[in-house]
């Protein structure tokens, strides 16, 4: 008993979930279309074919629609059971997909669409069979007459099926393609798929349409002219019907990727780099898709690489790194040269742990970061408790001097009450910019007198009030506005130099500063 209710339980979940899945509405559909072209030509073949053998073999063989019914009903039973073999793997996959194979279930999806059309072909030729047989009982020629409708409309009703499990079965083939996808052979191509389509909907309601007119002139049907006229716009009528919903589902299966496509690429132009688009085409539509998503993981990464990139180097130089090849060597370039040293690293590191040092480090160069990028330098590098930032290099930049001295003034304030404090100077002049290193390892950086003259300053600076200073061959080099922003001092030999150096430092804001 309790064997039975647990088979029971099971059966119910199993139910529960294909009722949640799309699998109920895609059977529905696939049935509909089926049974409906099965009922159109058995009306066809019983009111419409302009044969006196109809009406005789109707009245010889009693009963004949509910034979036609019946073998409807059976038809549909065992395309069901059929389709359900068919789909077990798939079914199976979408409750446990860590216990398949996922280029098994891949190629199973993508074929989906194929194998129902089979398994209704398969249908359809059977139900021919019976229905020439039943025939030919009666006359040879109404066999080969019924065997022709039935087959055309059941090419037909095939495509349609076709037609619509692709479209059906996108959701399913979406999750068994979210992935990967390589192969351009699981589905018919795109040109092969919009003409067989045309044939099966168009070009097959006109041939059956010429065979019932050459017929009637070669004497095969009646030899009233006029009896044929509802036979022909019947299969007028079907022409236009299963032309233009072939004709639709075609141009839907070309045209939805599309648009999803051109959806994806504005996506990407409002600066989405996550776009992405489903894979459920198992042809050169599938391998697009596949193309744009690759090309979107390559954009990201590229993305990622460059910001990562621009971290470490800074976003001009990754910049330049990723749109050029860079090269050893450098070029002659004047730019203005800010170097930051903290004071009294070597004492706060010994007190302290190494986590609280990196801790107040990194909080101390976020200031140094943020100030130099807001007037437009970059970092070049990080020395321990150092930074070196140039402006005017790799980017040419009018007044760098006057940059990287209005940075310096606004660094001493923002560093104002940070437990860590540091020396500024700054320094301006000719260096020589560019990749130092080796074949295998290089880095960009500027070396020349004017880096050297900044470290120097830096020293000084420590114990100078305010703690930031330049030269004067450096503040001449600025714009009024920031020269009036310095005062002159005495002139020191720095070391390693043989000549006397005027300094200059901030003074205290004035008059135009507080307007």
């Amino acid at each position: 008993m309790r064997l039975e209710l647990d088979t029971m339980k099971r059966l119910l979940r199993a139910i529960k979930w294909l009722w949640g899945t799309s699998w109920p509405l895609y059977a529905a559909v696939v049935l509909v279309a089926n049974v409906i072209g099965a009922l159109a030509i058995m009306l066809f073949v019983r009111f419409l074919i302009p044969m006196p053998e109809v009406r005789s073999f109707t009245s010889e063989v009693p009963h004949l629609e509910v034979i036609g019914l019946t073998y409807l009903a059976f038809a549909v039973i065992v395309a069901v059971v059929a389709t359900l073999f068919l789909f077990r793997p798939v079914l199976d996959w979408q409750r446990h997909p860590e216990d398949h194979d996922p280029n098994m279930v891949r190629n199973l999806v993508m074929r989906l669409p194929v194998y129902q059309a089979v398994v209704c072909a398969v249908v359809w030729l059977i139900g021919i069979a019976i229905a020439m047989v039943v025939a030919a009982a009666s006359s040879g020629r109404l066999s080969l007459v019924i065997g022709l409708a039935t087959l055309l409309a059941g090419m037909v009703v095939v495509l349609i099926t076709y037609l619509l499990a692709e479209r059906l079965v996108r959701p399913v083939a979406a999750s068994a393609l979210a992935r990967r996808f390589e192969d351009s052979t699981l589905e018919p191509p795109i040109t092969q798929r919009l003409r067989m389509t045309w044939v099966m909907t168009t070009a097959l309601p006109l041939i059956g349409t010429l065979l019932i007119i050459l017929g009637q002139r070669q004497g095969f049907f009646t030899d009233n002219a006029a009896e044929i006229i509802p036979a022909v716009v019947a299969l007028s009528l079907a022409a236009l019907v299963t032309g233009f919903v072939g004709t639709s589902f075609a141009i839907m299966s070309v045209v939805d990727p599309i648009l999803e496509l051109q959806e994806a690429i504005n996506r990407v132009r409002r600066g989405d780099t996550d776009a992405q688009v489903d894979i459920y085409d198992g042809s050169e539509i599938g391998v697009l898709q596949a193309g744009f998503n690759e090309m979107m993981r390559g954009l990201k990464e590229r993305q990622r690489v460059r910001d990562i990139f621009g971290r470490y180097v800074g976003i001009e130089v990754a910049k330049r790194a990723l749109e050029e090849r860079p090269t050893l060597g450098g070029e002659d370039r004047k730019v203005a040269v800010l170097f930051v040293d903290v004071i009294g690293s070597t004492t706060f590191a010994v007190n302290h742990s190494p986590e609280e040092v990196v801790e107040e480090l990194n909080k101390f160069f976020e200031h140094v970061v943020t100030v130099v990028h807001r007037n437009k330098g970059i970092i070049n590098k990080f020395q321990g408790d150092a930074a070196l930032a140039v402006f005017g290099a790799p980017i040419s930049l009018s007044d760098a001097t006057s940059h990287a001295l209005t940075a310096a003034r606004e660094l001493r304030q923002e560093l104002k009450g940070m437990t860590l404090q540091a020396g500024i100077g700054v320094a301006a002049g000719h260096v020589v910019a560019g990749h130092i290193g080796g074949s295998d390892r290089f880095e960009y950086t500027v070396i020349g007198d004017a880096v050297n003259s900044a470290a120097r300053l830096t020293d000084l600076a420590k114990d100078t009030p305010g703690r930031v200073l330049t030269n004067a061959a450096t503040l001449r080099g600025a714009n009024e506005a920031e020269q009036a922003r310095w005062t002159v001092m005495k002139s020191v030999e720095l070391r390693g130099r043989r000549e006397m150096t005027q300094l200059a430092r901030p003074i205290r804001a004035t008059m135009a500063d507080r307007s």
